[in-house]
C-alpha cells in the first residue's frame, strides 16, 4: 500500500505515491490547466494518479490514503478550499471530490504546511518537531509545526509570516496592506529594488538585462556584484528581523527557508542568520539554526503524503 501526495499549484501539478518509511515509489508532474475550472483540474489529477500507480508497480500499486496541498485558505476539518486565488478556486468541497474519485481518504491542506511536514518528514527538518518554515517566491509562504503538528490558529491562518508588518507606510501589498514582510524580503521584491536601482544608472553586473529574475540576483552576489548584495542584505534585514521576533515568540528548534533563491546556499543565509542574530540580540543564548530546504518540489506531494498517512487530530 501507498500514500499519495498531491500538490496542486497555480502552473503544475505535482504528485508522487510515498511508501509508509517515506520512500518516493513514483513521482511526476503535468501543468495545472486552471482555465479548465475545478473538473477539468480533478480529471488531470485522476489521470496523473492512475499513470503513478501503474509506474510504482505492474498491477498498479493499491493507496491506502491521499494528501492535497493547495495554494489558499482551507478548512482542513472539512476539506474544504475557501480560497485559492492562484486557481479560481472559492468554496471548493475539495476532500469530497477527491474521495469520490479516488476510492480512499484524503486530507487537504494548505501547500505551505504540506511542504513544512515534508520537510520534517524527509529533508531539513529531520529530527526536528517545532519548525518555522518560511519559503521565497512570488510572495512569502510560511508554516509554523509544533511538537510535530501543523500550528494552524482558531481561524486558520496561523504563522502567516508573509503578511506581517515590518516597515510602517512601506510598500503597497497585494493582500491591500502596507510595508508586509513579502513586499520587501521576497524574490518579487528584490528583483523590484534591483530594477529600480538599475534604473536610475547604479552599475551593475545585473545592467542590460531585459527581464530581470532573482537567480541572477543571486548570482551577481555570489560574484561579488555591490548591487546584488545590497539588495539581498536589505532583504534579509527584514527577512532576519522577521524571523527573530517569530523566535522570541513561538521558539522553534530551527528554521527552515525554502524556495528557489535560499538554494544558493550561504550566499542568501548567511546575510540572514547575521540579521536573525543582530535582531535576537542578548535572547541569542540557544542559536536556532537557519537551515536551506532540501527537497525542492518535491516537499509538497511528501508532505500530502505524510499528512495521509498521520492525518491532523488522529
Amino acid at each position: 500500500m501507498g500514500f499519495l501526495g498531491i500538490d496542486i499549484g497555480g502552473t503544475s501539478i505535482k504528485a508522487g505515491i510515498v511508501s509508509r518509511e517515506g520512500r518516493v515509489l513514483a513521482k511526476s508532474q503535468i501543468p495545472t490547466a486552471k482555465e479548465a475550472g475545478v473538473a477539468g483540474v480533478l480529471d488531470r489529477v485522476t489521470k496523473l494518479v492512475d499513470a503513478l500507480r501503474s509506474q510504482a508497480g505492474p498491477d498498479g500499486l493499491p493507496l491506502a490514503a491521499a494528501g492535497v496541498g493547495v495554494p489558499g485558505s482551507v478548512e482542513v476539518d472539512r476539506g474544504l478550499v475557501r480560497l485559492a486565488p492562484n486557481l479560481g478556486w472559492r468554496d471548493v468541497p475539495l476532500r469530497e471530490k477527491l474521495q469520490d474519485l479516488l476510492k480512499v481518504p484524503v486530507i487537504v491542506d494548505n501547500d505551505a504546511h504540506m511542504a513544512a511536514l515534508g520537510e520534517m518528514w524527509q529533508g531539513a527538518g529531520r529530527g526536528y518537531r517545532d519548525i518555522l518554515m518560511i519559503t521565497l517566491g512570488t510572495g512569502i509562504g510560511s508554516a509554523l509545526i509544533l511538537n510535530g503538528a501543523v500550528h494552524r490558529g482558531v481561524f486558520g491562518y496561523g504563522a502567516e509570516m508573509g503578511h506581517v508588518k515590518v516597515l510602517k507606510d512601506g510598500p503597497l501589498c497585494r493582500c491591500g496592506g502596507r510595508g508586509c514582510l513579502e513586499t520587501l524580503a521576497s524574490a518579487t521584491a528584490m528583483v523590484s529594488l534591483a530594477g529600480c536601482e538599475l534604473e536610475r544608472g547604479y552599475p551593475s553586473l545585473l545592467s542590460g538585462r531585459t527581464r530581470l529574475e532573482a537567480r541572477e540576483i543571486v548570482e551577481g552576489a555570489a560574484k561579488g556584484d555591490v548591487l546584488s548584495r545590497e539588495v539581498l542584505n536589505a532583504a534579509a534585514h527584514y527577512l532576519g528581523t522577521a524571523l527573530a521576533n517569530a523566535a522570541l515568540l513561538v521558539g522553534p528548534a530551527v528554521i527552515i527557508i525554502g524556495g528557489g533563491v535560499a538554494q544558493a546556499g550561504d550566499v542568501v543565509l548567511t546575510p540572514i542568520r547575521e540579521a536573525f542574530a543582530e535582531a535576537l540580540g542578548a535572547w541569542q543564548v540557544n542559536p536556532v539554526p537557519i537551515l536551506a530546504a532540501q527537497l525542492g518540489n518535491d516537499a509538497g506531494f511528501i508532505g500530502a503524503a505524510y499528512s495521509a498517512l498521520h492525518p491532523p487530530g488522529a
